[in-house]
């Protein structure tokens, strides 16, 4: 009897779940997101009845991949013809499996390195078509009256319907913008590698835990099921869209379970030599943005946060730490404070916002030899409109970014990001409006 490590990997997802037009889209954007989690469902029990007479255990299955372990007397061959005969009849689809199979003849962890590496070889080799896929694909997409799970999630009206995106940009606070929110697990490959089948299997399965009852848990918690929708969410990425104010909340919480995630973890799997982090990107869009064209900005936010350092997030074209992050919605509820409770005036928001603008040009000029630190208090000129009763708490406000300026200009070791008070007060301007 023979023993083999089998990986499936859909590839073609992105493309397939945002190519579809603004009007309507939240119904088709979820139809189609359900229907490739249900592939995957689909292509787990097909290949579980052609092993049905041998040892079938399903390794991991989430994120548009499962691999799975066997133990048969058919040969490599068998299997392979098998696996080819079932990519190939989903040639004129939009979602393509890739199959990948070697032997597990020594450890489960060169097993799981090899059936990675075939994979990347089998991608290389992929049958590409002439013609659109979409001009023959026929398959109905699914019905989402009794799914469950957190990729059955979404705003629902009165009747049980979906909602679509300008009714869900309506629940939310201050401006009528959404955001789109795409979160993935950071040296995804490194902490899985080398791993025993126990500690493959304690990972994948809080993983999968996290990003599915973990985030409905963190939804309900906050009371944001009624403003975020779930594209989808498991395996080691999610992405949501919701009403701005709550998304930009939202990924500060999903970030402060992730911790005790990691702490937990990092206390059961002795092999866990680093920390778990995940990387994620923000962009803020009104209700009838092009979702092809969101799905594509938010994956470039994702990028420059990994291509920075990882363990940060991107918003507002800003990449920051979760710690600078956490600083950022911590202004943004003071300003709002002295706005709407205070009576002070948005042109004092206006004012730190546009600052950015001048902050950017003196970084240019510092690039030039050409720095003048003197300037950087002339941001203290917008006190002279503040009210009386806020002008300590104000002034204290441009003191902190004052100085976070200079020890920037300074490169002086752990200075504080001046850009967090610019997008801050962007977010309190979007917080105030209307």
């Amino acid at each position: 009897m023979r023993r083999y490590i089998a990986k499936c990997d859909l590839s073609g997802i992105q493309n397939f779940i945002f190519d579809i037009p603004s009007k309507g889209a939240a119904k088709e954007l979820k139809r189609r997101s359900v229907y490739v989690s249900q592939l995957a469902g689909k292509l787990e029990k097909k290949h579980e009845k052609f092993f049905e007479h041998d040892a079938f255990k399903i390794i991991y299955n989430g994120g548009g991949n499962f691999f799975y372990e066997i133990k048969t007397n058919k040969d490599k061959e068998e299997i392979t013809d098998y696996l080819l005969h079932t990519s190939k009849a989903y040639i004129e689809n939009p979602i393509y499996p890739f199959f990948a199979l070697t032997e597990y003849s020594s450890t489960f962890e060169k097993a799981m390195q090899e059936v990675n590496r075939q994979m990347l070889l089998e991608k290389q080799r992929r049958l590409l078509l002439l013609e659109p896929f979409e001009s023959r694909w026929k398959e109905k997409l699914p019905d989402l009256k009794d799914g469950q799970g957190i990729n059955y999630h979404f705003p629902k009206k009165g009747n049980g319907q979906i909602m679509d995106f300008d009714e869900i940009s309506k629940t939310g606070k201050g401006d009528e913008k959404l955001a789109a929110l795409k979160i993935d697990i950071d040296h995804l490959g490194k902490v899985f590698r080398n791993k025993s089948e126990q500690d493959y299997n304690v990972l994948s399965k809080n993983l999968e835990l996290f990003f599915n009852q973990g985030l409905l848990d963190i939804l309900q918690k906050n009371y944001f099921e009624n403003q975020v929708y779930v594209v989808f969410s498991g395996g080691d990425d999610c992405f949501l869209i919701g009403t701005w104010s709550a998304i930009v909340d939202l990924a500060a919480q999903i970030h402060i379970e992730f911790i005790s995630l990691n702490k937990k973890l990092r206390n059961e799997v002795s092999s866990l030599e680093q920390d778990l982090t995940f990387s994620a990107g923000i962009i803020i869009f009104p209700p009838k943005y092009p979702m092809k064209q969101m799905a594509e900005e938010v994956e470039e936010f994702l990028a420059q946060a990994k291509n920075e350092g990882r363990n940060r997030i991107t918003i507002l074209g800003h990449s920051l730490t979760w710690q600078e992050y956490e600083k950022v919605l911590s202004i943004k509820k003071q300003l709002f404070k002295l706005v709407d409770e205070k009576g002070e005036s948005k042109a004092f928001i206006q004012r730190i916002k546009s600052s950015k603008i001048g902050y950017e040009a003196l970084q240019n000029r510092m690039e030039r030899g050409k720095i003048e630190i003197p300037k950087v208090w002339s941001l203290k000129y917008y006190l002279k409109n503040v009210q009386r009763d806020n002008k300590d708490e104000v002034e204290k406000i441009f003191d902190t970014y004052s100085s976070s300026l200079i020890d920037a200009f300074m490169n002086k070791e752990d200075a504080t990001n001046p850009m967090i008070f610019p997008i801050a007060a962007r977010l309190t301007e979007l917080l105030i409006k209307n």
